[in-house]
C-alpha cells in the first residue's frame, strides 16, 4: 500500500509538472471583445446623490392654481371695508370675514371669484369681486432657501437611507434601492412638476457604495468588495489575494441575475486567460455577483483522504504520506539495543 500511494504521487507530481503556469509563447490579440456591463446599476443604501435646480421663468399658458402659501388680493366693488389680502394656508383655506375658512386650494383665480360671489350673494346684491394673485408660486421660493444654504449653490447632496428612501427638498421621500439613475430621475422631476412650473432637475452620483460583489472558496481573502470601476473575475481574483494553489482555475463559478433578477450561473475558464489568451473568459462582473473558486480534483482528493482515511485509520497502517506528499507520522523510531525497532 506504501508503494502504491508513493507511485501515485509521483504521477500527480509529473502531471503537475507537465502543463506550464503561463502557456503564452508570444503575445496574443484575441480579436472578440470581452463582455461588458449587461444591466445599469441599480441605487442601494449608503449611495450619495447631487441633485441640481434649473429653473426658467417663462410665460405659461396654462391656468395657475392656488397652492399652500399663496397671497391673494379679494377686493369687493362698492364694499372696501371687506377687501383683504388672503394667504392660503396649509390646510388649503382661506379665511373670509363672515364666512370663515374657504377652501381655496387647487382652485385657479377665476374659480375662487366665482366662489365667493356665490357665497356673498347672500350679504351683496349682485357682489362684484376681484381677485388679483400679490404672491404666488412660493413653493419655488421655499426651495431656493432650502437650496441656496449648501455651499454648491443651486444643487443639495443627499444619500440613500438604510430603508432605501431619499430625501429632497419641498418634495415627499421618494424609495430608491434597486431603482436606476434614469428611474429615480424620471419620478423626482415627476414630483417636482406638481409642486413648481418651469422646473426641471438633474441627478448626479456622487458617491457609490452599494455595488458590491462577493467572492468566496479557494481564494485567498474571501468576502465582499466594492466596485469602484469595473472588475473581471481576474481583477477581483486579485484584488481579493489570489488563488489558493488548491483553486481549479478552469471551472470558477459566477452566479448572477438576468433581467428578471433571476438568478443563473456562468462558468469562466481562468486557465484559458493565463494560457491561451482568451480574454473573452474574463467577463465583466455585474452588481450583487457571486464569484465561487472551487477546490482542485486533487485538493479535494487530498482532502478525502485527510477526513476519511488519515483520520480515521492509524497512520501505521497506511505509511506516512498522504495525497499532497505530506509526512504524516514523524514520530522517533526507538531501537531497543538488541536490533529491534518500534515506534511508540
Amino acid at each position: 500500500m506504501k508503494r502504491a500511494t508513493v507511485s501515485l504521487l509521483f504521477v500527480f507530481f509529473l502531471s503537475a509538472c507537465g502543463s506550464p503556469e503561463v502557456g503564452i509563447q508570444e503575445d496574443v490579440i484575441y480579436n472578440r471583445p470581452m463582455p461588458k456591463y449587461e444591466f445599469e446599476y441599480e441605487l442601494g443604501p449608503g449611495d450619495v446623490m447631487e441633485i441640481v435646480y434649473h429653473y426658467t421663468p417663462r410665460p405659461d399658458t396654462n391656468e395657475y392654481y392656488l397652492a399652500v402659501g399663496d397671497v391673494v388680493r379679494v377686493e369687493f366693488a362698492f364694499h372696501p371695508e371687506v377687501n383683504r389680502n388672503v394667504t392660503v394656508t396649509p390646510d388649503g383655506n382661506v379665511s373670509m370675514p363672515q364666512r370663515g375658512d374657504v377652501k381655496a386650494l387647487g382652485l385657479t383665480p377665476t374659480q375662487l371669484q366665482k366662489k365667493l360671489t356665490q357665497l356673498y350673494s347672500d350679504d351683496f346684491i349682485d357682489p362684484i369681486i376681484t381677485i388679483t394673485m400679490v404672491e404666488y408660486n412660493r413653493t419655488i421660493d421655499h426651495l431656493k432657501r432650502a437650496i441656496t444654504t449648501a455651499a454648491r449653490g443651486q444643487s443639495k447632496l443627499t444619500s440613500i437611507r438604510p430603508d432605501g428612501y431619499i430625501s429632497f427638498p419641498v418634495i415627499r421621500d421618494v424609495y430608491a434601492k434597486g431603482k436606476t439613475l434614469p428611474e429615480l430621475k424620471e419620478i423626482v422631476q415627476g414630483e417636482y412638476s406638481q409642486q413648481v412650473d418651469n422646473l426641471t432637475v438633474t441627478l448626479i452620483l456622487k458617491e457609490v457604495h452599494a455595488n458590491l460583489v462577493y467572492i468566496m472558496g479557494e481564494i485567498g481573502t474571501p468576502g465582499y468588495f466594492l466596485m469602484e470601476h469595473p472588475y473581471t473575475v481576474s481583477q477581483l481574483a486579485a484584488r481579493a489575494g489570489g488563488l489558493l494553489n488548491t483553486a481549479e482555475r478552469s471551472s470558477i463559478l459566477v452566479i448572477t441575475r438576468d433581467k428578471e433578477r433571476r438568478p443563473w450561473g456562468r462558468i469562466v475558464n481562468l486557465k484559458k486567460v493565463v494560457e491561451d489568451g482568451d480574454m473573452s473568459q474574463d467577463i465583466v462582473l455585474n452588481q450583487y455577483d457571486v464569484v465561487y473558486v472551487p477546490k482542485s480534483k486533487i485538493a479535494r482528493a487530498n482532502l478525502f483522504v485527510e477526513q476519511y482515511i488519515n483520520n480515521m485509520i492509524p497512520s501505521n497502517l497506511i505509511g506516512p504520506y498522504d495525497m499532497g506528499g505530506t509526512l504524516l507520522n514523524t514520530r522517533p523510531i526507538i531501537n531497543d539495543g538488541i536490533g529491534n525497532t518500534n515506534m511508540p
